[in-house]
Parts: C-alpha cells; structure tokens; sequence
C-alpha cells in the first residue's frame, strides 16, 4: 500500500530489531493516524490494503502502546505513586480516543485534547464525564468499560483490564490534571515529555521524504527518523546529524540568503511541527518552534525576500510568519484537505498551494484572499511551483501529469507534460529557469524544457521517487526513493555521479551475513 491516496504508510518506529510500517484505515487516515507520506501500493495505484495494511496496523499498536508500557499502569502501581494524567492517562487516550475526539474531528461533539473540554465532556455526557473520586459515576469510566453502551473505543478491541483499572484509579484519586494550564493542548505537552532514542545504526532503511542542498552545495540533507542527515556530496559518506525532530520530516528548505534552515515533520495524527533553524559553520542551531498542530506539517517555504515563510499540513491551513520573530502574519483555510506543498511567486506577494482536495490554489499575501483555484488535475495534488518569470504555476499530482496553468487567467491551461506510469510527487525548476525536473512513483525523474518538451528520463532508482533537489549552482540533482537510496546526478548530461543510502550505520542483509 504506498497508495497514492495521501501520505500512508512510512517506514518508522519500532527500534528493537528494525523500523515497523504504519498505515491510515481509510482514505482520510481518520480512525487511526490522520497522515503521514506518499503512500504505495495497491496494484501501483490508489490506497493501499492486502497484507500491507494488516502489518502496518498490528505495527501501529505495537508503537502506539510504547509510553504506556514504560510508563502507564504498571509503573504506577508498581511504585505505589499516585496516577499521572500525563505520564500514565494521556498515552492510553492517543492511542483510543483522540482519533476521533479532536478540534478537526470531535464525534459526539466531544473534544479530548485540552483537559477543560475532556471533563467537561460531549453531547453524551456533559457535566458528568468526569466526577473527581467517583469512577462508577463518571461518563468516561462507565463507557470504557466492557459493558459499556455505547462501549468506548467505539467499534474497536476493548481496553485492556489493566488500562481500565488506570483511568479508574486515577479518577479516584481526584482525576487531577499535573500538566502547565487544563486549557493547553495535553497531547502537544505528551509528545514532547516522550524521550526519544534514536540508533547509532539504522535497522532498516527509512523513504526519502525529503532532500535538499546546503548552501554551499557541500552536503545534502536527507530525512531520517527523528532527525535530518547530513551527506558530503563529494564522496556520499555521513557528515552529520541533526536531532530534534518529530518522527517524520516531510520537508527541508534553506532560506535563499543562506542564514536560515526550516524543517516540517510530524508523528502522523498526532502532533507537527515547523521549526526554524539558523544555519551556522558548525551545523544548524534550533531557533525556535513555529506552527504546533495536532496532525503532520507538510511543507516549509521561504519568502524571496527571506523575510517570511509559509508552512502548510495535514490541518489544511497556510500559516506565513515572520522570520525574524516567529510573528503569526497571516493564517489561511482554503483547502478541504491535506496540504502538501505550498510555494511562493519570485516577487514574494503570492502563494501557492498543492492539495489532496485536488485543487491547487493562489492566495494574495498582503490582502490575504484567495485568488483562484484550480481543478484541473481531479485527483490529489502533490507539488506545486511557480514558472521563474512568475506568470505561470506548475503543479503535479496523482493523474500522472503535470499541469501549467496561468494564475491571471483564472486558472487557464498553457501546457501538459507527460511520460510518466505515476503519481508525480515533487517538481522544481532549475536555477536558470530553463528546465523543470520532476520526481514520480513510477520509480524515474524526467528533465523538460521550459517549453514543456522532454529532454532526458533519469532511470536507476528501484523504487518510488519521493523527493528531489537542485544545488543552487545547478550543476547536481538530488533524488530520494522510498527505498531510502539517495542519487546526485550530473545535471549537464543526466549521469549519475554516485548513490548511498542515507541510513546511518545501516547494513544489507548480505553484508550482516557476510560478517558473522
């Protein structure tokens, strides 16, 4: 199932012996983990099912339960301590409630993720969801419970005794709340409480979700678990790591003067983040957290001016802020949808958007209204670009193609470009605007014209083709796969320069059995 149908199913967790697959129930990911990265493969197509499905599910659990089984039940009656919401209640209520209890999603009109609202309860039980003291008088008890009506979590296994018995103690014991402010968002405070370990030596290989050059062309940044890698372009080997990061970074941008790093990720239905990072000789330093929402970001984007940068997710909002301060400029909801990618015009005073809605959009910066939509691809929308003169915008998306249409014309086609088997998930335009490259499932990246025509197909990736970058000379193209096999390639002459796979420490199979 890497289906194209949103972002599904990654390559994770699940340190012990190798990185676990996660994967959405349905389309909209809703039930169990509301997104992640471009998902594969039901017949090469649509999202995904089969036995994919079964091992991403039974991996979501086994992952899902790791702060409980720390920290939940035994822990606590273990020490005989008394039970902390946060520590040993809010890991059970991610995993089975907040799903389908949050500000996006609030069945039965009940919103779990700040403690004012989960006491307060839904439609079903408000002002009795939770009696401090009393469990067997509390809603919230009564319907976890195995004779529960309706039994919580709906539809689902029921929760383990010792589960239970936790909620049950901790509501006798006062059902405090040991976080900051009962109005803050828990689940935002349990992510970051979480300790994170992340290996010397990758288990596994992790897909490519996102490449870009440093600056100086000197190294490329790759996602990884947790952290971005940093690759010397010169021989491929690991130059460094940057930790800090949520499970799955989705993008990688770098300020055009140079002085700034910006990075989107996010554990998928849980938490994102976008971060800003000042880039210094030594390596990049955090700065400071940018947008926090309770699904992935998706996509980072720097003004031209270097003064601002948009970010963009699976919350289906723009946000622009200032660089300088981290200052909220603007917030946009447009899109019905996830939000892939968003990108700005080279004058800075429009943007661009790429949905799963299979829309892409155009919004004024300054006014801060929504210019014209298009629809023209009628599937999701992964990429989008302005043309370097800025009177056209470049999109890409699950119908195979790539659409260029005119943003003055309300929405007007100029051009199609084909050729590829696949969903086209990543597009950029060189530096000297004279040719677009795009990145597609159907495991190849195409070289066009800037009139549309095709120049050359790069071929040697073995699996999907998720990201790509251009040096800022643009003498090297950058591609990664899902594999997690990265491809600098000779821009001039489409010859591949050398490949590595940017898993640090990470040994094949043959060569594990080779050396025993």
């Amino acid at each position: 199932m890497r289906g194209a149908i949103g972002f599904c199913l990654i390559l994770a967790v699940g340190f012990g012996s190798a990185f676990v697959a996660h994967a959405d129930d349905d389309k909209g990911g809703k039930k169990k983990s509301d997104s992640a990265a471009p998902a594969k493969k039901e017949s090469k197509g649509a999202a995904g099912a089969g036995k994919a499905a079964q091992k991403a599910e039974s991996a979501k659990k086994a992952d899902s339960t790791k702060g409980t089984e720390k920290s939940g039940t035994s822990g606590a009656s273990q020490t005989g301590k008394p039970v902390s919401f946060i520590r040993d209640v809010a890991p059970i209520l991610v995993e089975n409630c907040i799903a389908c209890h949050n500000p996006r999603k609030s069945e039965s009109k009940y919103v779990m993720t700040n403690f004012t609202q989960l006491a307060k309860g839904g439609q079903q039980g408000e002002g009795i969801t939770l009696e401090p003291g009393k469990p067997d008088e509390s809603n919230l008890v009564e319907l976890i419970r195995p004779n529960g009506k309706p039994r919580m979590p709906y539809k689902l296994d029921p929760l383990p005794p010792e589960k239970i018995a936790t909620i049950e103690r901790w509501v006798s014991e006062g059902a405090k709340y040991d976080g900051a402010s009962p109005g803050e968002d828990w689940t935002v405070v349990l992510r970051k409480s979480q300790s994170v370990t992340i290996p010397a030596a990758y288990p596994a290989t992790v897909p490519i979700t996102a490449l870009e050059f440093s600056p100086d062309g000197t190294t490329i940044a790759a996602s990884g678990y947790h952290e971005i890698t940093f690759w010397k372009t010169a021989d491929g080997t690991l130059a460094s790591r940057l930790t800090g990061l949520a499970e799955r970074v989705y993008d990688i941008a770098f300020s055009p003067d140079g002085k700034w790093m910006a990075t989107a990720s996010g554990d998928p239905g849980v938490y994102g983040v976008a971060k800003l990072w000042r880039n210094e000789p030594g390596g990049c330093k955090p700065v400071r957290e940018l947008a926090e929402t309770q699904d992935v970001v998706f996509s980072v984007a720097f003004s031209p001016d270097n003064k601002k940068i948009a970010t963009a997710g699976a919350d289906r909002t723009i946000r622009i802020f200032e660089v300088e301060t981290g200052k909220l400029l603007s917030q946009i909801e447009d899109h019905a949808d996830w939000i892939f990618g968003v990108a700005w015009s080279p004058d800075g005073k429009r943007l661009a958007s790429a949905s799963r809605d299979k829309t892409a959009k155009v919004f004024d910066v300054e006014k801060k209204e929504s210019l014209v939509t298009f629809p023209g691809h009628q599937q999701p929308v992964y990429t989008v670009s302005f043309t370097p003169d800025g009177k056209g915008i470049a999109t890409g998306g699950e119908d195979n193609r790539i659409r260029v249409w005119n943003p003055d014309n309300d929405g007007k086609p100029i051009r199609d470009m084909g050729g590829f088997s696949g969903t086209v998930f990543k597009l950029r335009y060189a530096g000297d605007g004279k040719s677009l490259l795009a990145c597609s499932g159907d495991k190849s990246i195409i070289v066009f014209s800037a009139t549309g025509s095709q120049v050359r197909k790069l071929q040697g990736h073995n699996d999907w083709v998720y990201s790509l970058a251009i040096s800022r000379d643009g003498k090297t193209v950058a591609t990664g796969s899902w594999d997690g096999e990265v491809k600098l390639w000779n821009a001039a002459d489409g010859k591949v320069i050398r490949g590595l796979i940017a898993a640090p420490g990470y040994k094949p199979p043959a060569a594990q059995t080779a050396g025993r």
